[in-house]
């Protein structure tokens, strides 16, 4: 089952560069089912008093994202798993972009009102 997480209230900051997946055994770089490169950003989700750090994987190379800055997360969802005594949930993103830039309507609406 995957779960949308709406993130309109959360602020999102990428706590690091995006990194390549790879396979476990092969240590060979993984692909979506496009053939499109696999790609983790460590990402502080914070929504009021609370916060935490998610592995979010996104199909394609995210540009422009530097640890520390503002990130916005496009189609976040949730999944959760298990695998014997093992589960967790993994969280998978549509895309991955610096805040107020590609599909950014914040700052359209910010540069209209200045």
């Amino acid at each position: 089952m995957r779960l949308p997480v709406d993130t309109s209230a959360m602020t999102l900051v990428a706590m690091a560069a995006p990194e390549p997946v790879v396979d476990f055994t092969t240590r060979q770089p993984k692909a979506d089912a496009n053939g499109l490169p696999l790609y983790t950003v460590q990402v502080a989700a914070m929504f009021a008093d609370q916060g935490e750090v998610l592995a979010v994987k996104v199909a394609g190379q995210p540009t422009g994202i530097n640890p520390g800055m503002a990130v916005e997360v496009a189609g976040l969802v949730a999944q959760p798993w298990a695998l014997g005594e093992r589960s967790g949930v993994s969280y998978r993103a549509a895309a991955i972009h610096p805040a107020g830039v590609k599909g950014g309507e914040r700052a359209a609406t910010a540069r209209a009102a200045s």
